[in-house]
C-alpha cells in the first residue's frame, strides 16, 4: 500500500484524486488530509479514509508542522492552490517526503532553493500538472531531448479578438477543464500557460527559447519533446487529471490499470497553432522572467496573483491585469533568492507593488 497525505483535498485536485482513488479501488492508504475551510467536505473525506484530519484557516505554522510530522507517508500531494504552496512544498522536504506536486507556485517562486534542499534531503519531486507529467515521463524515456513543446487549450478567447470588456463570467467559461477561479482566469489570458513555461524551465533545466507552447484546442496531446535529430514524442491522453495525478502518487511502484477510457481513434481530430502576442501578453511577460530568472518569476506570478483577484472583485478590467503584472516586473527583481526567507521577502515586495499599482487603473 502507498501511504499518501492529500493537500488541499476539498479542491479539484484533491477531489479528483479521492474520487479516483474510491473508484479505482487503489491501493493508496490515505494517511491525512488538509483542507483550508471546506469542513464539511474534508470531514467526509476523513470519515470515508478512517484517518485524521486538519482544517488550516486560522491555523499557525507551527500548528501546520506538528501535524504533517506525525506521519510517515511514501508521498503527499500538493494540490494548495496559489502562492501559499510554496510553504507546504518547504515543510514536506523538511519532512523528507516525497511530493506530488499540483502547485506550479512551488517552483516558480521557489526555483532558487527548493531544489537544491529537496536534493539535500532526498526527496523527490514528481509534476502533476498533465503538461509537465507528459513531460517528466517523455524526458524520462528519450535521450537528446533538444526542445520542449507545451500545449494550450487556448481558453475562452482564443478566438475573440475584443478583449476591452469582458467579464468575470465569461473569463471562468473555461472549453475544456473545470478548475478554480484563479486558474481558470490564468487560463483565460494565458498566465497559467506562462507559469507552466516557467515551471518547465526550471524542473527541466532548459531555457526559455527551447521551451514552445501551440494552441491544441481538444486537449489530448498534454506536451511533446523534440530530438536533436528532428523527431517528436508526445504523450496523448482524455482532458482527465486523474491519471497525471495518480501517476504521480504511485511513482512506478504501483501497476495503474484503466485510470482514464481509451482514446477512440475512428474519430480522433488533433490540431495545433500559434497565440497571438498581442493578444495574450501574459505569456510573452512569463517567458521574459523566465529569461532573467532570479525574483522576475516571483515578480509575474505574485503580480498576476493580485491583479488576478482584484479582477475577481471587479477592482480592475480584464486587460488590466496583464498591465499590472508588466509594471510590477519593471522593478528591480534581479536579487537571487536562494532561500525560503528571500523568497517570502520578494513575494511581499511584488506582492506590495501590484497592490498599489491596483488603485491606480
Amino acid at each position: 500500500m502507498r501511504k499518501i497525505i492529500i493537500l488541499g483535498s476539498s479542491g479539484s485536485i484533491g477531489q479528483t484524486a479521492i474520487r479516483t482513488i474510491k473508484e479505482k479501488n487503489l491501493p493508496f492508504k490515505v494517511m491525512a488530509l488538509i483542507a483550508h475551510s471546506s469542513e464539511e467536505s474534508i470531514r467526509k473525506d476523513a470519515e470515508y479514509f478512517n484517518c485524521p484530519y486538519l482544517l488550516t484557516k486560522g491555523r499557525i505554522e507551527k500548528e501546520i508542522r506538528d501535524f504533517l510530522s506525525q506521519f510517515d507517508a511514501d508521498i503527499a500531494l500538493n494540490g494548495v492552490a496559489g502562492s501559499e504552496g510554496l510553504f507546504y512544498s518547504s515543510l514536506l522536504i523538511d519532512l523528507k517526503i516525497d511530493i506530488a506536486l499540483a502547485n506550479k507556485e512551488t517552483v516558480v517562486l521557489g526555483s532558487g532553493f527548493i531544489f537544491n534542499k529537496a536534493k539535500e534531503n532526498r526527496v523527490r519531486i514528481i509534476p502533476v500538472d498533465s503538461e509537465h507529467s507528459a513531460l517528466y515521463n517523455l524526458i524520462n524515456s528519450h535521450q537528446n531531448v533538444s526542445k520542449l513543446i507545451i500545449t494550450a487549450s487556448g481558453g475562452p478567447f482564443v478566438d475573440r479578438d475584443d478583449l476591452e470588456n469582458v467579464t468575470l463570467e465569461e473569463a471562468l467559461k473555461h472549453p475544456t477543464w473545470k478548475m478554480g477561479k484563479k486558474i481558470t482566469i490564468d487560463s483565460a489570458t494565458l498566465a497559467n500557460k506562462g507559469l507552466e513555461v516557467i515551471e518547465a524551465g526550471f524542473l527541466f533545466n532548459f531555457s526559455a527559447k527551447d521551451i514552445i507552447v501551440t494552441v491544441h484546442r481538444q486537449s489530448v496531446v498534454h506536451s511533446l519533446i523534440q530530438l536533436k535529430n528532428g523527431s517528436y514524442y508526445a504523450q496523448l491522453s482524455p482532458p482527465d487529471m486523474a491519471l497525471p495525478i495518480i501517476d504521480a502518487l504511485a511513482d512506478k511502484k504501483v501497476d495503474l490499470d484503466s485510470i482514464v477510457r481509451p482514446l477512440d481513434f475512428t474519430s480522433l481530430s488533433l490540431s495545433f497553432e500559434g497565440w497571438n502576442k498581442n493578444k495574450f501578453p501574459m505569456l510573452e511577460l512569463a517567458y521574459k522572467a523566465l529569461e532573467k530568472k532570479n525574483g522576475y518569476p516571483i515578480a509575474f506570478n505574485i503580480a498576476d496573483e493580485v491583479a488576478v483577484n482584484a479582477f475577481i472583485e471587479n477592482r480592475i478590467s480584464f486587460l488590466d491585469i496583464a498591465k499590472i503584472t508588466e509594471e510590477t516586473m519593471k522593478r528591480d527583481f534581479s536579487r537571487p533568492v536562494t532561500s525560503y526567507s528571500a523568497a517570502l521577502d520578494e513575494i511581499k515586495r511584488a506582492k506590495d507593488t501590484a497592490s498599489s499599482l491596483c488603485l491606480k487603473f
